[in-house]
């Protein structure tokens, strides 16, 4: 069986440089990068930041990138390079988020303050004081006009973008909050972490809890047409739920290792990053793993998917993120094979 699934990755993301292939008895394809785009290799000398956040513009022009060493780097994805290093913060940066116009980056983490950055400028636009809540998450509504932000308090906070005001605090269902996701209608906001009860916000901030998971929930996704909202985390298994009633409507094979970030590639194809280095992309309408992505050295934290390039962006513990090309075939492969029901 070909693949055409393609890394993009080294530092001149735009070279294709090798690839290994091979395909196993239940039809899984693997993929082994000869390269990676290395965060380290800008300053050899020190040691290489964790990757705790990437975010990729939704052109696909930029890529921002966060960890322990407190900056923010902005990426050119074509060549490789980095046109921006913001050294605002004073502490680990954990979470990055670009505006859906990509005009604009919010960045928080453990100084207590959230950030709103001009793409083009060297300093921030906003600076917002959170201090009862030191981010790990961050996501812009759809309409841009407000990010929320979460972390290791009970507590949401959106932000109003236009001039960095506090709009609203919302409470979580537990102690912290892990994830937190808009849907692409901006009528839903979901949050869930260490208690494993996934809460949505309506567009009147009234909220309802999804109950299933025992364990801490890492990561949320919802599918491009909002009709399905996927969940993950230390069960080590995807639940799929209807993001309009809140059925629970299927899970996926219990992996080998906890869940640390989700993306939809497609209505039909969700992929899931662990930390057992992997990437690992889910056919839905068979519920089977289609392709394992393969190279990572380190827990894969983040997961980003640019439909517009048709790209899927992993980053790592280890220091390095890759950049996947996914075409039509592949998708359109997943999509013809035969379905099986979510709801059964």
């Amino acid at each position: 069986m070909r693949t055409h699934l393609l890394l993009v990755a080294g530092l001149s993301l735009a070279m294709l440089l090798g690839l290994a292939v091979r395909s196993s008895a239940e039809s899984i394809i693997y993929l082994t990068p000869s390269q990676t785009l290395d965060l380290g290799a800008q300053k050899p000398t020190q040691q290489s930041p964790v990757v705790s956040s990437v975010a990729l513009s939704p052109t696909g022009q930029y890529m921002a990138t966060a960890g322990d060493d407190h900056l923010v780097r902005i990426w050119d994805v074509q060549k490789g390079t980095v046109v921006h290093q913001w050294p605002g913060h004073g502490d680990w940066v954990r979470a990055v988020a670009f505006s859906p116009d990509g005009r604009l980056l919010a960045t928080a983490g453990d100084d207590r303050r959230v950030r709103l950055w001009d793409i083009e400028s060297e300093s921030p636009l906003q600076s917002i004081s959170t201090p009862r809540t030191v981010a790990r998450t961050l996501t812009f509504s759809p309409d841009g006009r407000f990010v929320a932000a979460g972390g290791f308090g009970p507590e949401v906070v959106l932000i109003r973008v236009a001039d960095g005001r506090l709009e609203r605090t919302l409470q979580s269902h537990g102690g912290d909050v892990q994830v937190l996701a808009f849907s692409p209608d901006g009528k839903q906001l979901a949050g869930a972490g260490r208690s494993g009860t996934i809460r949505i916000w309506d567009s009147v901030m009234q909220s309802r809890d999804l109950a299933g998971h025992g364990r801490r929930v890492r990561a949320l996704a919802y599918s491009s047409d909002g009709k399905l909202l996927a969940s993950a985390g230390d069960e080590r298994e995807i639940r799929l739920w209807d993001a309009t009633s809140g059925t629970a409507l299927a899970k996926l094979p219990r992996q080998t290792s906890m869940i640390l970030s989700l993306a939809f590639c497609s209505d039909s194809l969700v992929a899931s990053g662990g930390s057992d280095n992997v990437v690992r992309l889910w056919n839905l309408q068979d519920r089977r793993e289609a392709y394992s992505l393969q190279g990572h050295t380190g827990s894969v934290t983040a997961l980003v998917w640019n439909p517009n390039s048709r790209a899927l962006l992993s980053g790592s513990f280890d220091t390095t993120v890759r950049l996947w090309q996914l075409d039509q075939e592949t998708t359109n492969r997943v999509s013809q094979s035969p379905t099986r029901p979510l709801g059964n």
